[in-house]
């Protein structure tokens, strides 16, 4: 009997450390590598392979136009993380190798292969470009690192100055030339061979003539080695556009602008061993400004047909009814749906001839599209509500729907076949009424209740009765007309008394209007949440104003702000207020000091800033 325990005790205990194993080998499922994607000839460099088990064997990659100087070396980590009471282990692995560029170019580093518990990973090969040696540039970015290391060169330890190429700001377009209506994308980017310590003063583009829409708002800015005009560079995005050009010409697109704060390495003498410990440092202002950029923007070509609407780009059309045959008098629809990649967000809606038996109503559209490269990328959802109010068959003529075609440089029809819809006979007591659209579940009032019959039944004829002035129910109604007089006229008095209070009045409105300017705000200061607060509170400055005034955001520039104040009579102080709350919250943006107590101050100055400002416009 015990021998028999044992025995299956002994499977169990198997098929547990089977079960174990095969878990473990299941989550090792990464094994991935990671390389700069363009460095110097000369320059040595790391390329690492990671996985999240032990490696049991590891085949090193075939390499060409790369030297092996040392490698491949291994090294494992295991890090514990406990997060509300729930604990979580990881464990990793990395084989490393040092390489070296020995020509220019693209060099190439082949596949390499791992065995991780019986089974063997590949991780992809890569491409590596290779540019020529530039020493200044090799010492700032061998790391990779922008922050952490104070800029060093000659130039640098003699003058205090920065140049113009070892730091600069640059906006680009996915194209110059297009026609009105093609979108373009445009980046803005800060390259860098020195390290960076902050930022004031950030004035991004405007974007005059287009209608602009922010792809890319990165909250923390994360630099990255690229080679530009065959030199490597560290570069960021700063923020990222979508643009349609609304009107012709030649569009000259305003630069943008900041400062860049970069710490600078002085010594004095010579150098020595002991120059590292004994340094110090100062902070150069640095101001970068983009070059201005025109934009050729051409008229779309004459003789555009009559159901153009607007939309250039590659579209699809699919024209449908939600269904093939319906009852009278109830609601049925027809749906446009048009696809692709383009101005989605401009496309006009479709032409439809109905038939004049269906009563019509207001046309819906759904949007449901993806910014990108070439546009907008989805579709859009026409939707047209019809109620058929005659049986019979019905022939629905064919849809057509024009676009200018970028690709091909002409004019595209979109034709849909001839749809039919049976309509059977109905409730004809719902004629007149009130009924339920079944297409969008909106309510529907119908013609028919402006028109009674003629009443046939007889008409109730009351006896005359006792006068009623001089009666009981008389002098009641007058009392009761004595005594709401009484009362309406305190109610006056009191409100007369509270609007001759103007100031009181005035700011009782201008602290609701800050406050409901400035919840969201509120929600990310209570949360600690330091970035988004200060966007919140950027955003919400604007959008103030923007209302205010009637300002739109493509003209909501800094001068055009303070004219338009000036002319209002906002007051020089208000005035001075708003524009460096602004300043302030565009530099809190990109550091994190401060601290709660900054966000509560910051809050406090926005909320007195919109009350004076409500108070005064």
């Amino acid at each position: 009997m015990m021998h028999k325990i044992f025995r299956n005790g002994g499977r169990c205990f198997l098929l547990l450390i089977l079960f174990v194993m095969t878990g473990i080998s299941s989550f090792a499922q990464n094994f991935t590598v990671n390389a700069p994607n363009v460095v110097e000839k000369d320059e040595i460099f790391r390329v690492v392979y990671t996985a999240d088990a032990e490696i049991e064997s590891f085949t090193t990659p075939t390499l060409v136009g790369l030297d092996l100087l040392a490698g491949p070396t291994s090294s494992r980590m295991t890090s514990t993380r406990i997060i509300n009471g729930k604990r979580t282990d990881s464990y990793e692995v990395s084989y490393t190798l040092i390489l070296r560029a020995n020509t220019t170019g693209k060099v190439s580093v082949a596949e390499a292969s791992a065995t991780i518990g019986g089974k063997v990973y590949t991780a992809k090969g890569i491409e590596i470009e290779v540019v020529g040696n530039n020493t200044s540039a090799s010492t700032q970015t061998h790391q990779g690192q922008v922050t952490g290391n104070a800029a060093t060169s000659q130039s640098v330890r003699n003058r205090g100055e920065i140049s113009s190429e070892e730091i600069f700001l640059r906006l680009s377009f996915s194209k110059t030339k297009v026609v009105k209506g093609e979108p373009i994308v445009a980046t803005l980017k800060l390259y860098t061979r020195v390290p960076v310590a902050g930022f004031e003063d950030i004035r991004f583009p405007v974007f005059n003539g287009f209608w602009s829409q922010e792809l890319e708002t990165p909250q923390n800015i994360n630099f990255v080695r690229e080679n530009y005009n065959n030199q490597i560079y560290n570069s960021a995005v700063l923020r990222k556009y979508m643009l349609l050009p609304q009107q012709t010409g030649e569009i000259t697109v305003d630069p943008a602008e900041m400062i860049c704060l970069i710490q600078v390495r002085s010594s004095g003498g010579g150098r020595s061993m002991f120059d590292d410990f004994f340094d110090s440092y100062q902070t150069v202002k640095k101001r970068l400004t983009t070059s201005a950029v025109k934009i050729n923007v051409s008229q779309l070509p004459s003789g555009a047909p009559s159901s153009f609407g607007g939309g250039v780009g590659e579209f699809s059309m699919n024209v449908s009814l939600n269904r093939d045959s319906i009852k009278a008098h109830e609601a049925g629809a027809l749906m446009v749906e048009i696809s692709g990649a383009g101005n989605l967000n401009l496309i006009e809606t479709p032409m439809v001839d109905l038939p004049a038996d269906f009563e019509k109503y207001d046309v819906k559209s759904t949007n449901n599209f993806t910014n990108g490269a070439n546009g907008m990328k989805g579709k859009k959802v026409f939707e047209f509500p019809f109620i058929p109010r005659s049986e019979g068959i019905f022939e629905i003529p064919p849809v057509e729907y024009s676009y200018y075609n970028i690709a091909k440089g002409k004019y595209v029809t979109l034709k849909s076949d001839t749809l039919r819809l049976k309509v059977t006979p109905g409730d004809a007591s719902m004629h007149g009424g009130q009924m339920v659209m079944g297409v969008n579940k909106q309510q529907v009032v119908n013609l028919g209740n402006d028109i009674r019959y003629i009443s046939t039944s007889s008409a109730r004829l009351a006896k005359k009765g006792a006068f009623f002035m001089g009666s009981i129910l008389f002098f009641a109604v007058m009392a009761l007309i004595l005594l709401l007089s009484f009362v309406a006229d305190r109610l006056l008095a009191r409100h007369a008394k509270l609007k001759g209070d103007v100031k009181r009045t005035r700011n009782k409105k201008a602290n609701k209007v800050a406050r409901m300017r400035l919840k969201q705000a509120q929600v990310y200061m209570k949360e600690n949440l330091h970035t988004p607060f200060y966007e919140e509170l950027h955003k919400a400055m604007l959008g103030y104003i923007s209302d205010k005034l009637a300002i739109q955001f493509s003209d909501m520039q800094r001068d055009t702000i303070r004219e338009v104040l000036e002319q209002k009579g906002a007051g020089d102080e208000n005035i001075d207020s708003f524009m460096t709350l602004l300043e302030e919250c565009e530099m809190a943006r990109y550091s994190q000091s401060g601290g709660a107590g900054a966000m509560a101050e910051q809050y406090g100055k926005a909320m007195e800033t919109i009350s004076n400002l409500e108070n005064k416009l």
